[in-house]
This record gives C-alpha cells, structure tokens and sequence, in this order.
C-alpha cells in the first residue's frame, strides 16, 4: 500500500480521489452532503486559499483505498492543521485509516502546526466506529453539534407567519436581499461580523483564534466559489444609519443543485434582543428557495449549546439527524 499526496493536475487522480471520498463519507449516512468534483477541484488547485487543501490517498494496485483531505490554514490559525481520513467500507480495519491518518500528522508537523482538527459524524442514537478510532489516537471533544435538515419549498404562509411574529421586535432594523457579489457599500460591517465570528459563536475548547476578514480576502473568496460553482444568497440587518449589524448566508453549487447549505449567521452583540436572526433567517430562506427552486434539502450545523441558534432553527421547521464532534489533538 502506498500512501502520499496525490497530483491534483491530474484530472483522473483528483477524481478518483473525490469519488474513494465520497463512497466513504456516505457509507450509512442518509443525509451525507460530501462537496462537489468541482468545488474539490478547484480548492485543491486554487492559489488564493485561505486553507491550503493537501489531498492524500492510501493506493494499492489501481485502487484508492482511501483518503485524507489535510487542510493548512495560510491566513489565520497557522498552527492548526485539519485532518478527514476516510477509508471506503472494504478497505476498513486493514490499517489503512492509521496509515493515512499517520500521513496527516507528519504532513503537519512539517508544516509547523500544533493543533490538529477533524470532524467525525456520529449517530443521533448509537456509537461511531470513526469518533472511537480518532480517540485512541489521542482525539478528544472540542465541541458538538447538531446536523439539522430542512426539506424545501416551504409554503409562503410560513414564512409570512415567521416575518410578521418578528416584525413587531426590529422597525428599526433594514433587511436587504445579496446575491454572489457583496456591495462595496457593505464590505467595511461584514468583515467586521466575519471577524468576530470566531468568537462570537461558540467554539467549545477548540484552539482556534478569530479570522482577520478585509475586502481582499472577500473578493478572492468570491472569485474562487464562482469557478466552484458555488451560489450564495445573504441578508443583512442594517441600523437606522446604515452600519451592518447582522447577516446571514446560504449557498448551492451548479453540480449538486438539490442540496443547500446554510452557512453562519450572526448579529452583532449589541444589537441582540430584536428577533434579528429569526428575522434575518426567514427572509433569506424565503429569498433562497425563489432563487433555488432545485434545492430539496438544506444542512445547517449548529453547536450543541448554541440555545438561541437552535431554537431559530427549530421554528424554521430544521430537524436533527445526526450529531457532528469536533475533535482536536495537540502535536
């Protein structure tokens, strides 16, 4: 068995590796939501990552066996290094997932990374085979969450319902539709949210530090979820003086237009207390499933402890389905 990074110019390797991940992240998972070809391709060739993405592969013969998707943050959190090894089903307990996760490591330990983090699902009853290998191998929790599941379209009485219940807590707030491309006239209030985010929202014990978000980084992220295919739909919560004071983002891809993500959603704390993200959330959602009218399905993952996020969740009719450790390990 050979183990190593694969060429990612290499049109047949990098599809080959995407399809070993695929098949092993949905083994018995219904509601598995693995990136498209596209989007994996272009992150692992693109030279403006804000995460440089290293893709390994344990290989015998002409068979991927299984992979290990290694992400090295380049912007912030440079001493975190992220690891998903994923072995197919008839390749389990041959030592495959040891070998590549041993890869992982090394890969990060070269790169001068101390923290290493990776996610693991788990059933909403029952045990993972994946979160018991990571924790004898020295994983421990971070933090939980909760995959949640909305099944689209919602009839519009729903979302009148939500808007008129939030309405009477935020006249003094605008909400306004985005699209793919964020207005000048907005840049300075969403760095200044995509910043705080990490701290903000709860992070549990994992050792990650707060994202710097400044218009460069914004526009190159913009540019690189175009060649993925990749389709956002935002709304943002404005004070009577125009200051950006919440938002919240969704997103599609061309090459699986069925599935919806629902992405962060947060409001500035001193602007809590006016049902902005219940407010924030319907209208966006409305907005999304008009634009969107493929989609049946959005994800959304919420920490375990975030009460107010979940409950939002909850009344926009999402349901849970499974449960996601966020594990980490010190090298």
């Amino acid at each position: 068995m050979w183990v190593g990074e694969i060429e990612v110019h290499d049109d047949d390797q990098v599809r080959h590796f995407w399809r070993a991940g695929k098949e092993a992240d949905s083994f018995e998972r219904s509601y598995a939501a693995f990136w498209s070809l596209q989007s994996a391709t272009v992150a692992f060739r693109s030279a403006h990552n804000s995460v440089e993405q290293r893709p390994i592969a344990a290989i015998e013969g002409s068979e991927i066996l299984g992979v290990n998707q290694v992400g090295l943050p380049v912007l912030d959190n440079t001493h975190v290094a992220y690891v998903e090894p994923l072995v197919r089903p008839a390749y389990r307990r041959r030592g495959v997932g040891t070998a590549l996760l041993e890869a992982g490591l090394e890969l990060a330990r070269d790169n001068g990374r101390t923290t290493v983090v990776a996610e693991v699902n788990i059933p909403l009853a029952g045990v993972s085979a994946g979160y018991d290998f990571m924790a004898r191998r020295g994983f421990a929790t971070g933090i939980l969450d909760i995959h949640r599941v909305l099944e689209l379209p919602l009839d519009e009485s729903v979302f009148d319902a939500l808007a008129a219940r939030a309405a009477p807590h935020h006249g003094d707030y605008e909400l306004v539709g985005i699209g793919d491309v964020l207005p000048e006239e907005y840049m300075a209030g969403y760095c200044a949210l995509s910043s705080a985010f990490n701290t903000e929202a709860p992070m549990g014990d994992l050792d990650l530090q707060p994202e710097v978000w400044d218009a460069d980084r914004v526009r190159q992220a913009e540019a690189r979820f175009r060649e993925q295919g990749r389709h956002g739909c935002a709304t943002v919560a404005l004070a009577h003086d125009g200051t950006l004071v919440g938002l919240t983002e969704m997103m599609t891809t061309d090459q699986q237009p069925e599935i919806g993500h629902q992405s962060g959603t947060l409001v500035a704390k001193e602007h809590r207390g006016h049902r902005l993200g219940l407010a924030l959330k319907a209208a966006n959602l409305r907005t999304y499933q008009r634009r969107f009218p493929e989609v049946t399905t959005v994800h959304s993952w919420n920490a375990e402890d975030n009460g107010p996020m979940v409950a939002i969740n909850e009344t926009l009719g999402f349901r849970p389905v499974e449960r996601l450790a966020e594990l980490q390990r010190k090298l």
